[in-house]
């Protein structure tokens, strides 16, 4: 299996392949992040997502976006080397990047049977979850794995 095979380059092709799940009525997941250091927390919370479905689609922001988002020290990985490792997961089925502030054009264009964010959010404050709810989709949270994260990894390296 070639890992590059499952990151999607450009969106009207991942819109075709979410089309061909769902003519086979396969349950689509959908998620999104940055996914810098891939650590314990992050399998955790994506097989969950997975779980809830048949298959993962996975939103990846961007270097610039993230950079936005996290400051110029980030990210710690270049978008490529994330995609791969996402796309290593046996669990995950597609990968795509976005350089958008959200992932709302991703999430309106594919229409997921199940969006997923971590409970650090709310089903009110998820971007996308009005549009998928609409279009008979659901919107699901996920327990994350308490004291992991990039930003906790990055400090312990530092010193911190």
């Amino acid at each position: 299996m070639n890992t590059e095979n499952k990151i999607i380059n450009d969106l009207n092709s991942l819109k075709e392949l979410r089309q061909s799940w769902k003519e086979d009525n396969l349950k689509v997941v959908f998620t999104n992040g940055c996914f810098d250091i891939v650590h314990l927390g992050h399998i955790d919370y994506l097989e969950k997502a997975r779980n809830l479905g048949q298959k993962l689609i996975i939103g990846l922001n961007t270097d610039e976006s993230i950079k936005t988002l996290k400051g110029e020290s980030r990210p710690i990985n270049d978008a490529y080397a994330r995609a791969r490792m996402l796309a290593a997961f046996q669990f995950v089925d597609a990968v795509i990047l976005f350089g958008e502030e959200t992932p709302f054009n991703l999430i309106n264009s594919l229409l997921p049977d199940v969006l997923v964010k971590g409970n650090d959010y709310t089903i009110d404050t998820i971007v996308g979850a009005k549009e998928v709810l609409a279009n008979g989709g659901k919107v699901e949270t996920v327990e994350l794995v308490a004291g992991y994260s990039t930003s906790n990894i990055i400090n312990k390296i530092k010193g911190e």
